[in-house]
């Protein structure tokens, strides 16, 4: 399934979205394959779960149906029972086309970057020189621990604009096993360009690709 989660529901955390999903498929009445054992549950998986905090438009969650076809209003019957923020549009079957979610490589994110007043003079100059570098050098963390890194190679060259008083960023970072957080390159900018100070912040990702940039299904 291809879903949104805007608005209030970037504030659901990722076991809480897993909850909220398991509680929908169930009040619509969703024919989805359920666990065997003691303590049955709905079976979902969601691919590249969002930090709380961050919205997208282009997440997929894996589950499989107990019938061998998708009903025709699967749809219409989750986003009848779905909370505010969360949108379904489109289910489907990975024999209609759909890809493996190992196959996700890139992710592309709109950050938007704010100030305490007006943006900074020379601030996307700055910024899209920095970007611009073949290397930076950040120090990430994983769960095996951390380590300094190139962000560059994680990443390809930004897109940096202006608009109604914020700085907005489009950015395609690696997702899967080579993943990088949007949010390095607010700590890039406040490592590199301590001088500009960012307020406010907000990701959203906008789409997800395979290692050739084809868009994910």
């Amino acid at each position: 399934m291809r879903f949104s989660k805007t608005g209030r529901a970037k504030y659901i955390s990722h076991l809480d979205l897993m909850h909220t999903m398991q509680r929908a498929m169930a009040r619509c009445n969703m024919p989805i394959w359920f666990t065997e054992g003691f303590n049955q549950h709905a079976y979902v998986s969601v691919a590249l779960p969002l930090s709380t905090g961050y919205s997208g438009e282009y997440e997929f969650l894996d589950f499989n149906f107990l019938t061998e076809t998708v009903p025709e209003n699967a749809v219409e019957m989750i986003n009848s029972v779905f909370p505010e923020g969360l949108s379904a549009q489109e289910i489907y079957a990975l024999s209609d086309g759909g890809m493996k979610i190992a196959n996700i490589a890139w992710s592309k994110y709109r950050i938007t970057w704010g100030f305490e007043s007006e943006i900074p003079k020379d601030f996307i100059k700055d910024v899209t020189e920095l970007f611009a570098k073949d290397d930076i050098q950040i120090l990430k963390r994983s769960k095996r621990g951390e380590k300094m890194v190139n962000m560059k190679e994680l990443m390809k060259t930004p897109e940096i604009t202006e608009k109604d008083g914020t700085v907005i960023c489009e950015v395609i970072t690696g997702a899967g096993n080579n993943n990088m957080s949007p949010e390095y390159l607010t700590k890039a900018i406040r490592e590199y360009l301590p001088q500009y100070d960012i307020t406010d912040e907000a990701c959203h990702r906008v789409c997800v690709y395979t290692d050739d940039m084809v868009e994910f299904r």
